[in-house]
């Protein structure tokens, strides 16, 4: 039982007396049947002879269907010069016939060659296909190992994701449940925050209207206290005192000069009572008085000796502070020095400075002015 056969038709179509003949030779061929290779051998043999046959018949009927009929001295005359190209085409004709011969017997070889290895590639092709069906067998194996694997890889992850998704819920759980208390202490703080925002808002409400009414009380306390410090007094009288040169003689001491006692009638140093005297007639001597807080200045007033020592108070300047206000001139018993109403000037301290050497001699020293202040509650 062979399968069908290819069927592979081969011919020489040759010229013979004008006419075409039809295939000289058929061979079959086919690759897994010995009998049709045995048989397309044979065939091709015997279609050589043949054709090698037909070739030199042609040739020579070729030559004498080309000849002209001759009578026959007249052939035999021309014989010698006809001679030589019949024979030189038959020649030709058998040397191509060789030529095709030669072929056809590679064409054996060949054949030949194919069929007596014909075995060995089955057998080859016998162990490619069982290596192939091994091959295919290993690959459906590993197939369904890995199928298998897979499978049992995606039912862990299937595990793994249900297990997650259960955890995730019970923190979803929690969160909600802490959200939820979470929502009742917002709530709770939130009413605690509107309790103390109202408790605020009251508070703020009452202290607006405490400090309007601080600041209606603070500003007729001002009011009063700027009509009280407007009254312009004696601000000096039993005050401290001191100087820089005191007299050996304690009945000289420069208190003597704010007791508001003296005797102003009499010329006489014997009649005059009590006043103030420097130990010597150096440079610089000094009498002051401290007023024990911030005041207002608006006059210092000095009552002279009224003997023969008045010259010597001339020349004497007057600070209020660091503020020099005026400076004593000619021999005048009683010295007034007045500030203007727009000249302001504050002060703790009256100091009364003779900077030439002479003596400083008094007989009493009055400030006029208001306060005490603090530094920053002055009215100017």
């Amino acid at each position: 039982h062979c399968p069908s056969p290819n069927y592979q038709s081969s011919g020489i179509n040759a010229e013979y007396g004008g006419s075409r003949t039809a295939n000289l030779t058929t061979s079959f061929y086919h690759s897994s049947c010995p009998f049709f290779r045995s048989f397309s051998v044979r065939a091709t043999s015997m279609s050589l002879a043949l054709l090698i046959l037909c070739l030199t018949t042609t040739g020579s009927v070729v030559a004498r269907s080309a000849e002209p009929e001759l009578s026959a001295p007249e052939s035999v005359a021309k014989m010698p010069e006809r001679s030589p190209p019949v024979r030189e085409e038959g020649s030709q004709a058998l040397n191509k016939a060789f030529n095709l011969l030669d072929r056809a017997f590679l064409v054996i070889e060949r054949q030949t060659g194919v069929l007596a290895d014909g075995p060995e590639i089955s057998e080859v092709l016998d162990s490619v296909m069982e290596r192939l069906d091994r091959i295919e067998a290993a690959i459906s194996e590993d197939r369904q190992a890995r199928a298998t694997e897979m499978k049992i890889m995606a039912n862990n992850f299937t595990q793994k994701l249900e297990n997650l998704e259960k955890k995730v819920d019970a923190k979803l759980s929690q969160l909600e449940s802490l959200v939820g208390t979470a929502g009742e202490k917002v709530e709770a703080l939130e009413v605690t925050v509107n309790n103390i925002t109202s408790r605020i808002e009251t508070k703020i409400d009452t202290s607006v209207n405490l400090s309007a009414k601080s600041v209606q009380l603070g500003t007729t306390i001002q009011t009063r206290q700027k009509a009280w410090l407007s009254e312009v007094r004696l601000i000096s009288l039993y005050k401290l005192t001191g100087e820089n040169n005191p007299h050996s003689a304690r009945d000289y001491n420069p208190g003597l000069v704010v007791d508001g006692q003296f005797v102003f009638s009499n010329t006489h140093e014997s009649y005059m009572r009590t006043y103030s005297h420097t130990r010597s007639s150096a440079a610089n001597n000094k009498i002051w008085v401290e007023l024990g807080g911030l005041f207002r200045v608006y006059c210092v007033r000095v009552w002279n000796t009224r003997d023969g020592n008045k010259s010597r108070f001339a020349g004497t300047q007057i600070y209020v502070d660091n503020t020099m206000i005026g400076t004593a001139s000619g021999d005048w018993g009683f010295h007034d020095f007045c500030l203007a109403e727009e000249k302001v000037v504050h002060g703790s301290r009256v100091t009364l400075h003779q900077p030439r050497a002479d003596y400083l001699i008094l007989l009493e020293v009055q400030v006029w002015g208001n306060g005490p202040y603090n530094s920053s509650d002055i009215f100017n």
